[in-house]
């Protein structure tokens, strides 16, 4: 959909142009901040963060050529993703692949694979993982995107990690402003099936919405008792960006980065929730770079 026909569609809805995602819309049409090509890049990040102190899944192989991939070498548990698109996962399980996407479709609460005969769906074998590979680094993944038409396409193979808990990982969704975190929300492969998601404040107090689109988890994710660092590693990470969401992964190895999201949901219409409210109070806390 153009920029047009969205800031149309926000105007006929009666939303204000200066809610959040209109600034994500305005970042993708008129910000060309060099910086966002390393950070929207899921193998250069990996650097970015490391020069900051911050941790990412281990990096066991990267190429530009996927017939090389040492698929006998891998460990029992792995992922193979494109660096330069978004739900472009294979999920390597007990040395099978499976097109993983965001998960949804294959992972249940306690973080094991769903019932294998309805897996099979979605299992690959190594030359359709060759091929779906070839096929991504064919690819541009959102042409209104700006950072993304930049980043050099690769395939990176990631170690695959576990929740300190034991069950699912759950990514926390970390809305940074000028260094400062006002905003965290929570991802599943269980919430993203179930069509749930909650906003808390960096108290872990949650927002009340007055309008919702998706459900709130019953019962709420608990806070992290590591929650401090996650804010501490977020706002270090968005220090001197007018606008950055950090996305963590609590593990069995401490805090890691999953990746930073500078186009959160691409700025359509009604999001990061259908709560107009809450939108412009997030939209708010962004004080555009303009220069």
């Amino acid at each position: 959909m153009s920029h047009i026909i969205k800031e149309l569609i926000g105007r006929l809805t009666g939303l204000t142009e200066k809610d959040f995602a209109w600034k994500v819309r305005w970042r993708m049409k008129n910000d060309k901040n060099p910086i966002f090509v390393i950070l929207q890049d899921k193998y250069k990040v990996k650097e970015y963060a490391q020069d900051r102190g911050v941790r990412t899944a281990k990096l066991l192989f990267v190429t530009d050529r996927p017939e090389t991939i040492p698929f006998d070498q891998l460990p029992r548990n792995c992922f193979i993703k494109a660096n330069h698109g978004s739900g472009w996962n294979i999920y390597c399980v007990d040395s099978e692949f499976f097109n993983f996407k965001n998960g949804k479709s294959l992972v249940k609460p306690d973080g094991s694979l769903m019932d294998r005969n309805a897996a099979m769906k979605y299992k690959l074998t190594q030359e359709e993982c060759i091929y779906l590979c070839k096929k991504w680094l064919r690819r541009r993944f959102s042409k209104e995107e700006w950072a993304y038409q930049y980043i050099e396409p690769k395939i990176i193979v990631e170690e695959a990690l576990i929740s300190i808990d034991g069950k699912e990982i759950k990514d926390y969704r970390i809305y940074t402003f000028q260094g400062v975190v006002k905003a965290i929300s929570v991802g599943s492969p269980t919430y993203r099936r179930n069509r749930e998601n909650v906003f808390f404040d960096p108290n872990w107090k949650e927002f009340k919405l007055t309008k919702y689109k998706e459900k709130v988890p019953d019962p709420l994710p608990g806070k992290p008792d590591n929650l401090q660092e996650m804010i501490r590693i977020a706002e270090w990470l968005g220090n001197g960006l007018d606008f950055v969401r950090v996305d963590l992964y609590d593990t069995t190895q401490g805090i890691l980065l999953g990746e930073i999201t500078i186009y959160p949901q691409s700025g359509h219409i009604n999001t990061p929730t259908a709560c107009p409210k809450f939108n412009k109070w997030l939209g708010d806390q962004w004080v555009l770079d303009k220069k």
